[in-house]
């Protein structure tokens, strides 16, 4: 039987209208341009990608063009949260949780815009002690609380010594990545790194309260923190989603406007454009059928076609660690395992792991080194992990909008949930106000961009206003990657 191949014939009707027609035609042996067309995914055509890799350009310059496959990060960067509203929703769940499941105080239940000035990303828990630490970019305690009360820099001496360091934030430092709570002995500290857990910080700072006022008085040790723990995973529980359990996940369905922006209309064409020009990955660590949700939502039911493969579940850092194997996605749930020799673009798929990630962005790109970049928001997950395997990054920091930023205007919604009196600047505290720039920031989650990121930017919708092409400056020693400019606390 011929080969057929299917064409449209359009044609134009009264007030400008068109119709088309299909039309069948056999197609020739040596059509060659019609077969590539038809047999081959179009990753293969897109932008010549077996091309010989470019010389990479300067490190104090940065364009998207650059790259040879670009992945994603979902929450948080995509998907841009109405942070306050979000944060509200969080803590309800996990104090209502601790009061009817595991009887903790009924103050727990008190609205969490009391306490909104306790929150700042980047807090590390003393778990036993009940403190609370923002720490410098050496390891020194900056400040702290016991529980939400604040303590005073002898208080922090007599509890951490003269050089107000603890042990185990030193060894955290190194990767950012919390020891776990069913590990071989209990963790020690716990870190709150994004807006998805620092409501549970608020819950554990106000449990250690109730507790200080009771009968029994301060502990020697706390152990509030597991509880908590359960609380949180309670409502982000993989199957929750589909059975609409644990609180988050059907209120998030009822009232996606309340908690989500839609992405603009400058966002969606910025991505097609990356999409047009190199590989895409939309890496998160969702499970599916949420994910599918909430990008239907952002960017429109052809969320799909803004990147060449899905991949969920992910289990960052993991991901970009160790080596948990692809698996097929039937419905919401995993399915067969993937060897990487059988990977291919266009497809979704669960878990992963970078390495085999590579081998097939080589395979299809004919690149044998390619300069690959990852866009997310998570310090620890998104930014750290793959820098430290070679990945370029740019850092989604809300901050930067909610305190402001040099030669722009451009503001944050929940800027007043974000900024907080007592801890200070997200980027500096108590630092050395005779220094002016980037040598001001001191806070150990303030200098993460400049150590693992070339740009860090509010959110994607402040590139989107640019071509994919467009020069920044990026981090390096002579030039500042805060785009679209640098934190106003820095220059005054």
């Amino acid at each position: 039987m011929p080969e057929r191949k299917i064409t449209f014939e359009y044609t134009e009707t009264e007030q400008n209208v068109f119709t088309a027609t299909m039309v069948l035609q056999n197609v020739d042996d040596d059509d060659f341009s019609f077969r590539e067309k038809i047999m081959k995914k179009k990753y293969y055509c897109k932008n010549n990608k077996r091309k010989k890799q470019q010389p990479f350009p300067n490190m104090d310059v940065f364009k998207f063009s650059d790259y040879d496959c670009i992945g994603f990060d979902l929450d948080n960067t995509i998907c841009r949260y109405k942070i306050g509203e979000i944060m509200r929703l969080e803590y309800n769940l996990i104090a209502e949780y601790l009061v009817n499941r595991y009887g903790y105080e009924q103050e727990l239940l008190l609205p969490i815009d009391d306490d909104m000035d306790f929150l700042q990303k980047g807090l590390i828990m003393d778990i036993k002690r009940g403190n609370f630490l923002k720490c410098s970019d050496e390891g020194q305690i900056l400040r702290a609380t016991h529980g939400t009360r604040p303590m005073t820099q002898q208080e922090i001496v007599d509890t951490y010594g003269p050089e107000r360091t603890w042990e185990p934030v030193l060894d955290f430092m190194r990767t950012l990545a919390d020891p776990p709570v069913n590990g071989p002995s209990p963790p020690l500290l716990r870190s709150f790194k994004d807006y998805f857990d620092l409501p549970a910080a608020v819950a554990c700072a106000r449990a250690i309260d109730a507790q200080d006022s009771s009968e029994e008085g301060p502990l020697e040790e706390y152990d509030i923190w597991p509880d908590v723990h359960v609380a949180m995973c309670n409502m982000y529980r993989r199957e929750h989603f589909r059975n609409d359990l644990g609180g988050f996940f059907p209120e998030i369905k009822a009232n996606p406007d309340k908690y989500i922006y839609e992405a603009s209309d400058k966002m969606k064409k910025w991505l097609r454009a990356i999409n047009d020009h190199t590989f895409t990955f939309l890496i998160s660590g969702s499970s599916i059928d949420y994910a599918s949700m909430i990008a239907h939502y952002v960017l429109g039911p052809d969320w799909r076609d803004y990147f060449d493969m899905i991949i969920c579940t992910a289990k960052k850092p993991g991901f970009f660690t160790g080596n948990r194997p692809f698996r097929e996605v039937e419905g919401a749930d995993d399915a067969e395992e993937v060897p990487a020799h059988k990977l291919c673009i266009d497809e979704t798929y669960s878990g992963g792991n970078w390495s085999d990630l590579l081998s097939l962005v080589k395979r299809e790109s004919g690149v044998e080194n390619p300069h690959c970049l990852y866009v997310g928001d998570h310090i620890a997950q998104d930014v750290v992990a793959p820098s430290l395997r070679g990945i370029d990054t740019v850092a989604i920091v809300e901050e930067l909008a909610a305190e402001g930023m040099t030669g722009d205007s451009m503001s944050h919604d929940a800027g007043s949930d974000l900024m907080s009196m007592y801890w200070g600047s997200f980027f500096t505290t108590d630092g050395d106000h005779s220094v002016f720039g980037l040598d001001r920031i001191n806070t150990l989650y303030g200098s993460i961009p400049l150590k693992h990121s070339r740009l860090a930017i509010p959110s994607i919708e402040a590139v989107a206003r640019y071509p994919i092409k467009h020069q920044y400056e990026a981090f390096s020693p002579d030039t500042s990657g805060f785009f679209p400019g640098d934190p106003v606390i820095l220059h005054f």
